[in-house]
């Protein structure tokens, strides 16, 4: 017993096994034993992995925009608002031709004239168009109401916009439409310019006589820069006549809203 009770349990472990600690002397540079010096040390920072763009909302903006003027910025959105009015003003497709997403995208994606910016352009989608456009159409349809009406009619207006905007997006998205949410809100937002002028000319109080031919014209054209965006949506060719149906009723139901202000 005596002898078994003299046994080092540890004296069986190997001494290759067992870790040596051993302690830097106190003049040791950090530098001479710095595990992160292949990475750190010879490997800097690479200004330009830093980058504050998002992917689908770049705007044409540089990766650094917190030392620009205001005046940059401004004069950025204007040019960016811009470019999506003149696919309004004059639609690049017509009804006759149905383009599909890939010629949409490389044509600009139905916005602008292309022009090598690719998919730049839809991507590059804002609510400023919309937001203005909403405004106007409410604030010009509130003139023509009555004084104790005016505050519904601003609220209306502004809340069947945009409502009406979500539902014709859902429409699309259920048919295979494969942009997004805010790229749909924003192509109709924008192609509400001709309704805009339809609720101007109610402001004027131009007979209903000359405003129906004036009207059913915008109607038309804001159906067809509607169209001729949202054709290249994604959706299966044979059921672009559903994604359009709702969308034609929208722009009606505006543009008879105006007539009867």
């Amino acid at each position: 017993m005596a002898s078994s009770s003299n046994i080092n349990p540890y004296d069986n472990y190997e001494s290759s096994r067992i870790e040596q600690d051993v302690i830097d002397p106190d003049d040791l540079d950090v530098e001479d034993d710095d595990p992160l010096e292949a990475t750190s040390a010879t490997t800097p920072l690479n200004p330009t992995h830093l980058t504050s763009a998002i992917p689908g909302e770049d705007r044409r903006a540089p990766n650094n925009t917190l030392d620009e003027s205001v005046w940059d910025t401004l004069s950025r959105d204007v040019f960016a608002v811009w470019e999506k009015m003149k696919a309004v003003l004059w639609p690049k497709f017509t009804f006759k031709k149905w383009p599909d997403a890939n010629d949409v995208l490389e044509s600009g994606g139905g916005f602008g004239n292309g022009g090598g910016r690719g998919a730049g352009i839809i991507g590059d989608w804002d609510l400023w168009g919309p937001l203005v456009f909403c405004l106007a159409l409410s604030t010009l349809l509130s003139f023509s109401a009555s004084d104790s009406q005016t505050t519904q009619v601003f609220a209306g207006v502004f809340s069947m916009v945009w409502i009406g905007e979500a539902v014709v997006t859902a429409q699309i998205k259920l048919l295979g439409g494969n942009i997004s949410f805010f790229q749909s809100v924003s192509i109709i937002g924008y192609t509400l310019f001709p309704v805009v002028i339809c609720a101007l000319l109610s402001a004027l109080h131009i007979p209903a006589i000359a405003r129906v031919p004036v009207y059913s014209i915008l109607y038309l054209w804001s159906l067809a820069a509607g169209v001729s965006i949202l054709g290249g949506s994604g959706v299966v060719r044979n059921r672009v006549g559903l994604a359009v149906f709702p969308l034609g009723i929208f722009y009606g139901g505006l543009v008879c809203l105006c007539l009867v202000s």
